[in-house]
């Protein structure tokens, strides 16, 4: 209990610590709707592959609060603290309750998962459900009883519910499934039965019947999703491990049990090893479902992004791959040789990791985490907003979420809301002002992006003041077209200008007239 607390403790503190992230936005914007049938809607309408499930619920939940970051994470940080409960019974089912308890402490500290808790997205949800999908398999595939097979169902059902990229999870359990069918020590005494299994699965299928008209938009659209430009390294297939502690904690590991073989004929050592024998279950089935769970999905998004060109290859794609890796350090600990040496490993890079992480983050920046990417730039950005030096008759917005190839959206409002969702947030004060949303990128020279710098070029001439909120790299390209489309009879002038702690940037700029050599 102390630990769960400890858990649900890092993950509440200081929920509004970073202000909102791009994506978090849209969550926003989706539970933010006037009814759960709009939810509903527009989950299904905007260019997001994920379901409604999370929103419903988040929408619900923040009905409760004021507006704010708080109300919008607290589903997040809720399901976390149970992902932590369904990680150390997954460990104690599969190894003993001191893996378990190892698992949760590990997954509690954890800095990455801190994150993705007071993140507003479905990730930290997903990965509770996950953890208990995995729970309920094992626990029925042990004792084939109702109450597991429901479990199972349910609890496999509403994560494909929360979001599609869980999906891994099933090909994990049916390979296990298989692999253990196929041992050489042939099926346990209360093996489950395939038709059985097959049930299962036909009920899940029937569950999802709702989203069906979703996925196949999803499939049909697929390298649209193709949102990661870098492509994954040898290194990245160690995404959720730290080689550098793990070495530390292998070495302790080894040099315990240098000492042990050195002084194991001390009687003081004789005692303790009579006393504190290793009763814990090598349970090798256990580890392959382990290499299974964090394996499967690394290796089929790092095969689609190579052998596909779909590039999914990306952290919080990647999330379902993390438990495992809290599951199998304490395992091999706590296994492979005498229970004081694997806890003496354990602790130091326990307390190494805390001190180099978490611990370092708090007193660099308050918090236990490096916080949801670009931190607090959104927030400090759309507040100037509101100020009288950037206000203007016309603004420029670099929307997150425009790509080259969907610029099509004048004659869509629900997409377009959903493009400019910053502009809708509890962060921005005052009065509406005309604005104009622009893509990602401002260097592409496509017919459409060519249609769309000409018409922008026309109302800036129009104007001739303007306020431009953009990241510095697209201002980087945009300003050298700004001066190409000044005309010798003028110049644009860059009035104020705000900085934010990320890559944010904030100008009022002003055509003004060239002054003319004295003759």
């Amino acid at each position: 209990m102390v630990t769960l607390a400890l858990c649900a403790f890092l993950r509440f503190y200081h929920l509004d610590g970073y202000g909102l992230w791009s994506d978090e936005f849209v969550t926003l914007l989706i539970v933010s709707s006037k009814s759960f049938k709009e939810v509903i809607q527009t989950c299904f309408e905007v260019p997001q592959p994920i379901p409604p499930l999370y929103f419903l619920a988040n929408k619900w939940i923040y009905g409760f609060f004021a507006p704010g970051e708080i109300g919008l994470r607290v589903l997040s940080a809720a399901g976390s603290a149970l992902a932590g409960y369904f990680l150390f019974a997954t460990g104690r089912t599969l190894f003993s309750a001191e893996v378990g308890l190892w698992s949760l402490l590990l997954f509690a500290v954890n800095s990455t998962q801190i994150v993705y808790a007071q993140n507003a997205r479905p990730y930290a949800v997903g990965l509770m459900l996950s953890a208990a999908s995995m729970l309920c398999f094992l626990k029925w595939q042990r004792q084939p009883s109702r109450a597991w097979a429901v479990g199972y169902v349910i609890s496999t059902a509403l994560l494909l519910h929360v979001h599609y990229i869980f999906f891994p999870i099933l090909l994990v359990q049916w390979l296990h499934l298989i692999m253990g069918r196929g041992s050489p020590a042939g099926a346990p005494p209360h093996v489950p039965r395939w038709n059985g299994w097959l049930a299962l699965q036909a009920s899940i299928a029937i569950l999802l019947l709702p989203l069906y008209p979703q996925l196949w938009r999803i499939v049909q659209a697929r390298h649209s999703l193709n949102w990661e430009s870098k492509y994954p390294a040898a290194r990245d297939l160690f995404v959720f491990l730290e080689p550098r502690l793990l070495f530390w904690g292998a070495a302790v590991w080894f040099g315990l049990g240098v000492v042990a073989r050195v002084v194991q004929h001390a009687s003081a050592i004789a005692q303790m090893r009579a006393v504190t024998p290793n009763d814990g279950r090598w349970n090798p089935n256990g580890l392959v479902l382990l290499g299974l769970w964090y394996l499967f999905p690394v290796g089929l998004f790092l095969g689609l992004a190579y052998g596909n060109g779909l590039n999914l290859f990306v952290e919080r794609y990647l999330i379902l791959a993390s438990l495992p890796v809290f599951l199998a350090i304490p395992a091999l600990a706590l296994t492979a040789g005498p229970k004081w040496i694997g806890r003496g490993a354990l602790l130091v890079y326990l307390l190494a990791y805390v001190y180099t992480v978490p611990a370092a983050y708090f007193a660099q920046k308050g918090q236990f985490s490096q916080g949801v990417p670009g931190g607090n730039e959104w927030r400090e950005a759309l507040h100037q907003l509101a100020e009288p030096r950037f206000r203007s008759p016309l603004f420029l917005f670099q929307s997150p979420f425009i790509e080259s190839n969907q610029l099509d959206f004048a004659d869509k409002p629900l997409l377009a809301r959903y493009l400019c969702a910053p502009l809708h947030s509890f962060y921005v004060k005052g009065p509406d002002v005309p604005f104009v949303l622009l893509p990602v990128h401002w260097w592409i020279e496509n017919t459409a992006h060519q249609v769309l710098k000409s018409e922008l070029h026309s109302r800036l001439l129009v104007h001739r003041d303007f306020t431009l909120l953009a990241t510095q790299e697209f201002f980087d390209y945009f300003e050298p077209w700004l001066k190409g489309q000044s005309g010798l009879d003028g110049e644009w002038q860059v009035l104020e200008s705000f900085r934010s702690t990320g890559a944010l940037r904030l100008k009022h700029l002003r055509l003004t007239s060239r002054r003319q050599p004295s003759s």
